[in-house]
């Protein structure tokens, strides 16, 4: 007897082989370009080019793709019925921009992309954290189920966890999302700061 479930998530913006019994992740980054030599026409092109978020509407300068999937067997016990095996599954497939730089572009642009870029890139791994983190945490929930009478009563357990773990990883999706949308400013302006300290340093 099994158990199957799969979900995918679009999230805002702004895989490796597994061991035997442990959920496996597989990852994958696609870019899309970006053309301007100034900073008006960088925010334009991402604006026209970024990833297309169904949950918003709009396009994003990034985005992470999460899907769970899985297979869950029982075994029959004296007692009843227990989880046999697990095997959990991870997609994460990550957009990012890459800047299609012009021949003579100011110092200055230069920085505040790169400063820009690597915010997107670390917002969007830390999308793809939490997701790692929550498949764990739902692997370790479902393997530790007690004992039911019953395959059928085990089964829908094992449903009831799933999905109360899926629901916690979208909410901590949103959660992140919201404390980064209200910090991103102050976030920028401070990484840009240390950018132009570490040039003016070299």
């Amino acid at each position: 007897m099994k158990s199957r479930f799969g979900v995918c998530v679009a999230l805002v913006a702004f895989c490796l082989p597994a061991v035997a019994g442990a959920a496996s992740v597989r990852e994958k980054t696609t870019y899309f370009a970006v053309r301007g030599s100034t900073l008006a026409e960088l925010d334009q092109d991402l604006n026209r080019r970024g990833p297309f978020v169904s949950d918003t509407g709009i396009r994003h300068p990034g985005a992470t793709q999460v899907k769970f999937d899985g297979k869950v067997t029982y075994k029959r016990t004296p007692e009843g019925c227990a989880v046999d095996a697990t095997n959990l599954s991870l997609d994460l497939e990550m957009t990012l921009p890459k800047w299609i730089q012009p021949k003579r572009v100011p110092a200055h642009t230069k920085l505040i992309w790169e400063t820009l870029e690597k915010d997107i890139r670390r917002h969007e791994n830390r999308h793809a954290a939490i997701a790692r983190n929550w498949l764990k945490r739902m692997e370790s929930a479902i393997r530790n189920l007690r004992t039911e009478p019953n395959c059928s009563a085990m089964e829908e357990m094992v449903n009831t966890v799933t999905h109360r773990y899926l629901a916690g990883h979208e909410r901590a999706q949103i959660e992140f999302d919201t404390i980064e949308g209200r910090e991103v400013n102050f976030r920028l302006r401070r990484a840009l700061s240390r950018a132009v300290e570490a040039q003016g340093s070299r």
